[in-house]
């Protein structure tokens, strides 16, 4: 019997998937609810995020600590490009449903809220 090494399977396997052409995405996709607030107060400085696939504050420990982009098209270009980001972090759960509260580097603009975001899977924490 030939020994094969077991990595040799795992190499075709992945140039199968890949050969498919499936997109791969290595962020979970987020919603902008708005910022953190009271009745009377808003808190800027903390902005409300909405995780696909985040439905209880116990799923939302993983989260902590991920850092947060938002991406946005602006009119003139910088860099060669148009597209610019606001960089954050994913603070703690906020409620019970799954919401995350976030800070960002800069305050997220108003027209943002109803936006995505993209949570990025690092820094691992496993």
């Amino acid at each position: 019997i030939p020994s094969v090494p077991p990595f040799f399977f795992f190499t075709r396997a992945r140039r199968a998937t890949m050969a498919k052409g499936e997109p791969t995405r290595l962020y979970v996709r987020g919603l902008i609810l708005g910022y953190k607030r009271a009745r009377t107060n808003q808190y800027n400085h903390t902005s409300l995020i909405k995780l696909e696939g985040v439905s209880d504050a116990p799923s939302t420990a993983f989260y902590g600590g991920k850092k947060l982009c938002y991406v946005y098209k602006a009119k003139t270009k910088k860099q060669g490009t148009a597209y610019r980001t606001i960089w954050g972090k994913v603070m703690r759960a906020h409620g019970t449903s799954g919401v995350v509260r976030a800070k960002f580097k800069s305050h997220l603009p108003s027209n943002s809220i109803g936006g995505k975001v993209r949570c990025m899977l690092y820094p691992s924490n496993i």
